[in-house]
């Protein structure tokens, strides 16, 4: 049987799992049917590889080349002729060692240029279901784009969008109703409070503000909002999150003079803190089931989520080992008093470098099923290892222990630390695995 024999449907499905639109310009080029059945993938992915970018450069192979935007252009001119929805992503890969200050005077990669975006995208904006635009950061961090805009005019049906290494304006962006999913990463944005994405996309359901610039009082205020993932890189003023239906947030950031949540159904929260000088207001409804926290001081952010809800998976991590000095002289969280309900109890290798000075047991754990530890590769001594479990472990019958030792460590340390866990914990069940520092 050849290819062309089979059903339509498989051969568009086959057709869909191409990596790329290279792949796909081939099986084009192979046959009729396959021409024309490749107008209906649903989704097609377009990148610019350095290589190609170079020999596009490159005095000798420039001329045999097609530039990316032109192939852009051109394969939407194909695939407009289809009706069924698309997802669409661009991407250019950026130099491995470009200098933080270089760019590109060129704009022979700038994606989320408007002119380049007007050409192509009236083509399919009713077919597109989801854009996901990469740029090409030296060639876009200096030149603000209205693409938000255009976009917004432009593609109506529009549920999921993606917009990396660029800088976006929010200057006349229109609302996008039926847009439930945003991710924004390493990104200029022209909105300093998100006044404009709050006003704009009111559906959001999922929302992913990855190292976002231009912030400076920042509120994300949802109300459908579910899931969030925001990463702050720089420094703010204050840090809010209103959402009412959100049950998932995973938020990492500097050094913010406040944090306020108000989000009565979060169940899981994973928060990092790099300065713990922030005044962390939390409203009076959190329905937390799980918490991870790290922070310079754990003991501050630990005591404003303690009792926030029944939580029963928890996880520990202290912030840079610089600090160890510092949260030794702070205070002690006692993991009993303070999370008197986890059943899992998850500890970073700084978090475990620290115990007992910085995190006891007073009491029994009775209820902790399942402990996993990232040894620290400053302390792989098997007595002190034991030591340490003891208070943990003494009381909790069926946990189960997941031990990270360094990948680093020489076979001698590893076998001598299983060996003494196992003699002196012979009721536990142990599980051995490695993890790899930095």
């Amino acid at each position: 049987m050849e290819l062309e024999d089979l059903p339509s449907p498989v051969l568009v499905e086959i057709l869909s799992r191409l990596s790329d639109s290279t792949e796909l310009a081939r099986c084009r080029l192979a046959s009729r049917t396959l021409r024309s059945l490749s107008r209906d993938v649903p989704s097609v992915r377009l990148f610019c590889s350095r290589d190609r970018f170079l020999r596009s450069r490159a005095p000798a192979t420039c001329d045999h080349v097609t530039p990316f935007r032109s192939l852009v252009a051109n394969l939407a001119s194909f695939l407009s002729a289809s009706p069924g929805p698309l997802a669409l992503a661009l991407a250019a890969e950026r130099p491995p060692s470009a200098p933080a200050d270089e760019v590109d005077d060129a704009d022979d990669l700038h994606l989320t240029a408007v002119p380049f975006l007007a050409r192509w995208l009236p083509l399919l904006a009713a077919r597109l279901r989801s854009l996901a635009i990469d740029d090409y950061w030296l060639q876009s961090c200096w030149r603000p784009s209205q693409a938000l805009s255009l976009i917004a005019d432009l593609c109506h049906n529009l549920v999921n969008l993606e917009v990396r290494n660029a800088w976006l304006s929010v200057e006349e962006l229109k609302p996008m109703h039926k847009l439930t999913s945003l991710t924004l990463e390493f990104i200029r944005l022209d909105d300093a409070n998100l006044d404009k994405v709050n006003e704009c996309f009111p559906s959001l359901q999922a929302l992913n503000l990855i190292r976002v610039g231009g912030l400076k009082e920042p509120k994300i205020h949802l109300l459908q909002l579910r899931v969030c993932t925001w990463t702050v890189s720089n420094f703010v003023q204050s840090l809010t999150v209103c959402a009412p239906k959100l049950v998932e947030l995973k938020l990492k950031c500097v050094e913010p003079k406040a944090l306020h949540l108000e989000t009565p159904l979060l169940s899981e929260l994973d928060v990092t803190i790099k300065k713990a000088r922030a005044t962390i207001l939390v409203g009076e409804k959190l329905n937390l089931r799980s918490l991870r926290i790290e922070s310079s001081d754990l003991c501050s952010v630990a005591q404003v989520f303690a009792h926030r809800g029944t939580i029963k998976r928890l996880e520990l991590e202290a912030y840079g080992s610089s600090h160890f000095v510092d949260l030794v002289e702070q205070c002690t969280i006692d993991l009993l008093s303070t999370f008197p309900d986890i059943d899992e109890l998850v500890l970073g290798p700084r978090a475990w470098f620290i115990l007992p000075e910085n995190l006891c047991v007073r009491g029994e754990l009775r209820n902790l099923k399942k402990l996993m530890v990232h040894l620290a590769p400053e302390e792989l001594d098997a007595a002190m290892i034991s030591w340490k479990l003891t208070p943990l472990l003494t009381h909790a019958r069926y946990c189960q222990v997941v031990m990270l030792i360094p990948a680093a460590a020489s076979m001698d340390s590893r076998t001598h630390v299983i060996s003494k866990c196992i003699s002196n914990f012979p009721g536990i069940r142990w599980k051995w695995d490695t993890w790899k520092c930095g």
